[in-house]
């Protein structure tokens, strides 16, 4: 793959890039550093990558390994509600932001993954499918499951 067209393909994915990488982090510069990490070792490894259709696809799991990565690492070190305090503009949103986060962590990670890309990616049912390699009916499934683990986490579940 040439350079320009490299680039140019980026281009058309780097906003569903960056609210996959900014549904991680709930940070714009984290999220920036992450899209460009990707695109840079994307940009590397562009060589390697046999078929062109599915350029988003390569680009999108690399994008969520990195991110995957660095949120394992940032855990480590102190915890994630200071970081969100830490990067958020208003106390109320940062609290609010930081449970829906926290819910979304305690998903199995391939329910984390699902939510991630069909609500902060916004790809649709046959987009995930392909990216996870998945049948369409396993995303609807494990949509509805996520978000019904999510509704009780979050308390709304209760009647």
């Amino acid at each position: 793959m040439q350079d320009e067209a490299f680039f140019t393909r980026v281009e058309k994915i780097r906003s569903k890039m960056y609210a996959i990488a900014y549904s991680y982090f709930y940070s714009e510069s984290m999220a920036c550093d992450m899209v460009d990490d990707a695109v840079y070792r994307g940009y590397l490894k562009k060589n390697s990558l046999k078929e062109e259709a599915f350029f988003e696809t390569w680009m999108i799991r690399i994008l969520m390994n990195l991110c995957a990565t660095q949120y394992k690492k940032m855990k480590k070190h102190r915890s994630f509600e200071e970081y969100i305090v830490e990067h958020e503009p208003s106390a109320e949103m940062a609290t609010s932001r930081f449970e829906l986060m926290d819910a979304v962590s305690h998903l199995p990670s391939e329910l984390q993954k699902i939510i991630t890309l069909k609500y902060f990616g916004e790809y649709s049912t046959k987009e995930i499918a392909e990216l996870l390699d998945i049948p369409m009916g396993t995303v609807g499934t494990r949509v509805r499951k996520a978000l019904e683990l999510l509704r009780i986490e979050l308390g709304e579940g209760e009647s």
